[in-house]
Protein backbone atom coordinates (compact mmCIF):
# COMPACT_ATOMS: atom_id res chain seq x y z
CA UNK A 1 0.00 0.00 0.00
CA UNK A 2 2.93 2.35 0.79
CA UNK A 3 4.29 2.01 -2.75
CA UNK A 4 0.85 2.58 -4.27
CA UNK A 5 0.39 5.73 -2.20
CA UNK A 6 3.78 7.03 -3.35
CA UNK A 7 2.93 6.31 -6.99
CA UNK A 8 -0.43 8.06 -6.58
CA UNK A 9 1.26 11.06 -4.96
CA UNK A 10 3.79 11.30 -7.82
CA UNK A 11 0.97 11.13 -10.38
CA UNK A 12 -0.93 13.94 -8.60
CA UNK A 13 2.22 16.10 -8.50
CA UNK A 14 2.88 15.50 -12.21
CA UNK A 15 -0.72 16.34 -13.13
CA UNK A 16 -0.69 19.54 -11.06
CA UNK A 17 2.70 20.54 -12.49
CA UNK A 18 1.45 19.91 -16.00
CA UNK A 19 -1.66 22.04 -15.42
CA UNK A 20 0.51 24.83 -14.04
CA UNK A 21 2.86 24.48 -16.99
CA UNK A 22 -0.02 24.76 -19.44
CA UNK A 23 -1.39 27.81 -17.64
CA UNK A 24 2.01 29.52 -17.63
CA UNK A 25 2.55 28.67 -21.30
CA UNK A 26 -0.77 30.17 -22.38
CA UNK A 27 -0.25 33.24 -20.19
CA UNK A 28 3.18 33.75 -21.73
CA UNK A 29 1.84 33.36 -25.27
CA UNK A 30 -1.03 35.79 -24.67
CA UNK A 31 1.36 38.33 -23.12
CA UNK A 32 3.60 38.08 -26.18
CA UNK A 33 0.65 38.60 -28.51
CA UNK A 34 -0.52 41.67 -26.54
CA UNK A 35 2.98 43.19 -26.63
CA UNK A 36 3.26 42.65 -30.38
CA UNK A 37 -0.26 44.00 -30.86
CA UNK A 38 0.63 47.27 -29.13
CA UNK A 39 3.68 47.71 -31.35
CA UNK A 40 1.62 46.75 -34.40
CA UNK A 41 -0.91 49.52 -33.73
CA UNK A 42 1.49 52.18 -32.43
CA UNK A 43 3.84 51.93 -35.41
CA UNK A 44 1.06 52.13 -37.97
CA UNK A 45 1.53 54.27 -41.08
CA UNK A 46 -1.53 54.05 -43.30
CA UNK A 47 -1.03 54.73 -47.04
CA UNK A 48 -3.37 57.06 -48.89
CA UNK A 49 -6.26 54.91 -50.20
CA UNK A 50 -7.11 54.56 -53.87
CA UNK A 51 -10.70 53.72 -54.77
CA UNK A 52 -10.68 50.63 -57.05
CA UNK A 53 -12.05 51.17 -60.56
CA UNK A 54 -13.52 47.65 -60.65
CA UNK A 55 -17.27 47.86 -59.98
CA UNK A 56 -17.53 44.58 -58.04
CA UNK A 57 -14.88 45.64 -55.53
CA UNK A 58 -16.35 49.14 -55.20
CA UNK A 59 -19.77 47.66 -54.38
CA UNK A 60 -18.27 45.36 -51.76
CA UNK A 61 -16.49 48.29 -50.08
CA UNK A 62 -19.68 50.37 -50.12
CA UNK A 63 -21.64 47.55 -48.45
CA UNK A 64 -18.92 47.06 -45.83
CA UNK A 65 -19.66 50.32 -43.98
CA UNK A 66 -16.06 51.47 -44.35
CA UNK A 67 -17.05 55.00 -45.42
CA UNK A 68 -18.99 55.59 -42.19
CA UNK A 69 -16.57 53.66 -39.95
CA UNK A 70 -12.93 54.13 -41.07
CA UNK A 71 -10.03 52.66 -39.10
CA UNK A 72 -6.23 52.45 -39.01
CA UNK A 73 -6.10 48.88 -37.67
CA UNK A 74 -8.62 46.20 -36.90
CA UNK A 75 -8.45 43.29 -34.45
CA UNK A 76 -10.59 40.22 -35.13
CA UNK A 77 -11.17 37.12 -33.03
CA UNK A 78 -12.42 33.86 -34.49
CA UNK A 79 -13.51 30.51 -33.10
CA UNK A 80 -13.53 27.33 -35.12
CA UNK A 81 -11.86 24.05 -36.02
CA UNK A 82 -8.64 23.04 -37.77
CA UNK A 83 -7.14 19.80 -39.02
CA UNK A 84 -3.74 19.08 -40.56
CA UNK A 85 -5.01 16.55 -43.11
CA UNK A 86 -8.14 14.82 -44.44
CA UNK A 87 -7.67 11.86 -42.09
CA UNK A 88 -6.80 13.98 -39.04
CA UNK A 89 -9.22 14.83 -36.26
CA UNK A 90 -10.60 18.34 -36.04
CA UNK A 91 -9.05 20.39 -33.22
CA UNK A 92 -10.69 23.34 -31.53
CA UNK A 93 -9.18 26.59 -32.83
CA UNK A 94 -9.09 30.10 -31.42
CA UNK A 95 -7.52 32.86 -33.55
CA UNK A 96 -6.65 36.51 -33.12
CA UNK A 97 -5.67 38.58 -36.16
CA UNK A 98 -4.38 42.14 -36.30
CA UNK A 99 -4.84 43.70 -39.73
CA UNK A 100 -4.50 47.14 -41.29
CA UNK A 101 -4.85 48.81 -44.72
CA UNK A 102 -1.29 47.86 -45.70
CA UNK A 103 0.69 44.72 -46.42
CA UNK A 104 1.02 43.80 -42.73
CA UNK A 105 -0.53 41.03 -40.70
CA UNK A 106 -0.16 39.34 -37.34
CA UNK A 107 -2.04 36.10 -36.80
CA UNK A 108 -2.04 34.17 -33.50
CA UNK A 109 -3.62 30.72 -33.31
CA UNK A 110 -4.29 28.36 -30.43
CA UNK A 111 -5.18 24.73 -31.16
CA UNK A 112 -6.64 22.46 -28.47
CA UNK A 113 -5.94 18.94 -29.67
CA UNK A 114 -7.20 17.47 -26.36
CA UNK A 115 -8.05 18.75 -22.84
CA UNK A 116 -4.34 18.94 -21.89
CA UNK A 117 -2.17 19.51 -24.98
CA UNK A 118 -2.29 22.85 -26.78
CA UNK A 119 -0.32 24.14 -29.76
CA UNK A 120 0.18 27.76 -30.68
CA UNK A 121 1.32 29.45 -33.86
CA UNK A 122 2.32 33.06 -34.33
CA UNK A 123 2.44 34.28 -37.94
CA UNK A 124 3.64 37.69 -39.08
CA UNK A 125 3.97 39.39 -42.45
CA UNK A 126 5.75 42.71 -42.98
CA UNK A 127 7.88 44.32 -45.73
CA UNK A 128 8.00 41.24 -47.93
CA UNK A 129 8.99 38.90 -45.10
CA UNK A 130 6.92 36.38 -43.24
CA UNK A 131 7.51 33.86 -40.49
CA UNK A 132 5.50 31.35 -38.50
CA UNK A 133 6.63 30.19 -35.08
CA UNK A 134 5.07 27.06 -33.61
CA UNK A 135 5.00 26.53 -29.84
CA UNK A 136 3.85 23.70 -27.59
CA UNK A 137 1.90 25.06 -24.59
CA UNK A 138 2.76 28.55 -25.86
CA UNK A 139 6.40 28.45 -24.69
CA UNK A 140 8.23 25.43 -26.17
CA UNK A 141 9.40 26.12 -29.77
CA UNK A 142 8.65 23.19 -32.06
CA UNK A 143 9.45 24.77 -35.43
CA UNK A 144 9.68 27.91 -37.52
CA UNK A 145 8.84 28.59 -41.16
CA UNK A 146 10.05 31.45 -43.34
CA UNK A 147 11.38 32.10 -46.85
CA UNK A 148 10.18 33.82 -50.02
CA UNK A 149 7.70 31.10 -51.06
CA UNK A 150 6.06 31.17 -47.65
CA UNK A 151 6.01 34.99 -47.70
CA UNK A 152 4.19 34.96 -51.06
CA UNK A 153 1.66 32.51 -49.65
CA UNK A 154 1.03 34.73 -46.63
CA UNK A 155 0.73 37.81 -48.85
CA UNK A 156 -2.02 36.01 -50.80
CA UNK A 157 -3.68 35.07 -47.53
CA UNK A 158 -3.44 38.65 -46.29
CA UNK A 159 -5.20 39.87 -49.44
CA UNK A 160 -7.89 37.19 -49.17
CA UNK A 161 -8.53 38.17 -45.54
CA UNK A 162 -9.66 41.60 -46.74
CA UNK A 163 -13.11 40.09 -46.10
CA UNK A 164 -12.23 40.94 -42.46
CA UNK A 165 -10.34 44.08 -43.46
CA UNK A 166 -12.18 45.98 -46.24
CA UNK A 167 -9.87 49.02 -46.07
CA UNK A 168 -7.09 46.86 -47.52
CA UNK A 169 -8.98 46.69 -50.83
CA UNK A 170 -8.11 50.37 -51.39
CA UNK A 171 -4.37 49.80 -51.05
CA UNK A 172 -2.63 51.53 -54.02
CA UNK A 173 -0.32 48.54 -54.62
CA UNK A 174 -3.24 46.27 -55.60
CA UNK A 175 -4.02 45.85 -59.30
CA UNK A 176 -7.48 44.65 -60.32
CA UNK A 177 -8.62 42.93 -63.50
CA UNK A 178 -12.19 41.93 -64.31
CA UNK A 179 -12.36 38.27 -65.34
CA UNK A 180 -16.11 38.19 -65.92
CA UNK A 181 -19.28 39.58 -64.34
CA UNK A 182 -18.66 37.97 -60.95
CA UNK A 183 -14.91 37.31 -60.79
CA UNK A 184 -12.16 39.87 -60.19
CA UNK A 185 -8.46 39.06 -60.21
CA UNK A 186 -6.44 41.06 -57.68
CA UNK A 187 -2.63 41.19 -57.53
CA UNK A 188 -0.89 42.79 -54.57
CA UNK A 189 2.72 43.97 -54.86
CA UNK A 190 5.07 44.36 -51.91
CA UNK A 191 8.66 45.05 -52.85
CA UNK A 192 9.94 42.11 -54.92
CA UNK A 193 7.00 39.87 -53.96
CA UNK A 194 3.59 39.72 -55.62
CA UNK A 195 0.61 37.46 -54.97
CA UNK A 196 -2.69 37.01 -56.78
CA UNK A 197 -6.16 36.01 -55.63
CA UNK A 198 -9.49 35.90 -57.43
CA UNK A 199 -12.55 37.36 -55.71
CA UNK A 200 -15.98 36.00 -56.58
CA UNK A 201 -18.84 38.38 -55.76
CA UNK A 202 -22.55 37.68 -55.41
CA UNK A 203 -25.34 39.48 -57.28
CA UNK A 204 -25.70 41.94 -54.38
CA UNK A 205 -22.00 42.81 -54.36
CA UNK A 206 -20.52 40.76 -51.50
CA UNK A 207 -17.40 38.64 -51.81
CA UNK A 208 -18.52 35.03 -51.37
CA UNK A 209 -15.41 33.13 -52.48
CA UNK A 210 -11.67 33.72 -52.83
CA UNK A 211 -9.23 31.46 -54.68
CA UNK A 212 -5.49 31.54 -55.21
CA UNK A 213 -2.66 29.51 -56.73
CA UNK A 214 -0.01 31.30 -54.66
CA UNK A 215 -0.69 29.53 -51.34
CA UNK A 216 1.50 26.73 -49.97
CA UNK A 217 0.21 23.89 -47.79
CA UNK A 218 2.18 21.95 -45.16
CA UNK A 219 3.16 18.37 -45.98
CA UNK A 220 3.09 15.45 -43.53
CA UNK A 221 6.79 14.72 -43.98
CA UNK A 222 7.70 18.37 -43.54
CA UNK A 223 8.07 21.25 -45.94
CA UNK A 224 5.47 22.97 -48.07
CA UNK A 225 3.95 22.56 -51.54
CA UNK A 226 2.27 25.20 -53.67
CA UNK A 227 -1.38 24.13 -53.88
CA UNK A 228 -4.57 25.68 -55.22
CA UNK A 229 -6.55 27.17 -52.35
CA UNK A 230 -10.16 28.23 -51.81
CA UNK A 231 -12.01 30.17 -49.16
CA UNK A 232 -15.82 30.36 -49.06
CA UNK A 233 -17.82 32.86 -47.05
CA UNK A 234 -21.11 31.46 -45.83
CA UNK A 235 -22.49 34.61 -44.23
CA UNK A 236 -21.72 38.19 -43.16
CA UNK A 237 -22.44 40.02 -39.92
CA UNK A 238 -22.22 43.48 -38.36
CA UNK A 239 -19.15 44.08 -36.19
CA UNK A 240 -18.22 47.49 -34.75
CA UNK A 241 -20.06 49.22 -37.58
CA UNK A 242 -18.56 47.08 -40.35
CA UNK A 243 -20.11 44.29 -42.39
CA UNK A 244 -17.51 41.50 -42.27
CA UNK A 245 -17.30 37.84 -43.21
CA UNK A 246 -18.80 35.75 -40.41
CA UNK A 247 -18.69 32.07 -41.41
CA UNK A 248 -15.66 31.00 -43.44
CA UNK A 249 -14.40 27.63 -44.70
CA UNK A 250 -10.92 27.21 -46.17
CA UNK A 251 -9.80 24.27 -48.30
CA UNK A 252 -6.90 22.99 -50.38
CA UNK A 253 -7.77 21.75 -53.85
CA UNK A 254 -5.92 18.45 -54.22
CA UNK A 255 -6.39 16.38 -57.39
CA UNK A 256 -9.54 18.35 -58.14
CA UNK A 257 -11.05 17.69 -54.70
CA UNK A 258 -11.63 20.29 -52.00
CA UNK A 259 -9.97 19.22 -48.73
CA UNK A 260 -11.36 21.42 -45.96
CA UNK A 261 -8.86 22.21 -43.22
CA UNK A 262 -10.26 25.27 -41.45
CA UNK A 263 -13.76 26.27 -40.38
CA UNK A 264 -14.04 29.56 -38.53
CA UNK A 265 -16.68 31.92 -37.24
CA UNK A 266 -15.97 35.58 -36.51
CA UNK A 267 -16.60 36.17 -32.82
CA UNK A 268 -15.70 39.87 -32.56
CA UNK A 269 -13.98 42.72 -34.39
CA UNK A 270 -12.70 46.00 -33.03
CA UNK A 271 -11.60 49.04 -35.02
CA UNK A 272 -8.42 50.54 -33.56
Amino acid sequence: MGILKKIAAVIVILVLANIGFIWYGQASFEATVKTLAKSFVDNNTTPNPTVPAIENIKRHIEKSGLREHPYKSIAVQLEGEYRSGPSSKWAKMHSLALLRPSADMMWAVKLDTNPIVTFNALETYHAGRSSMQMLLFGIIPTGEVSGEEFARSELARLLAYSVYNPALLELPSIEYRAVDGSRTEATIHDGNISATVTFVTSADGEIVEVTSSDRVRPLKKGGFMRTAWRMRIGSYGEFDGLRLAKDVVEAWIVDGNAVEYSRSRLDSAKRL
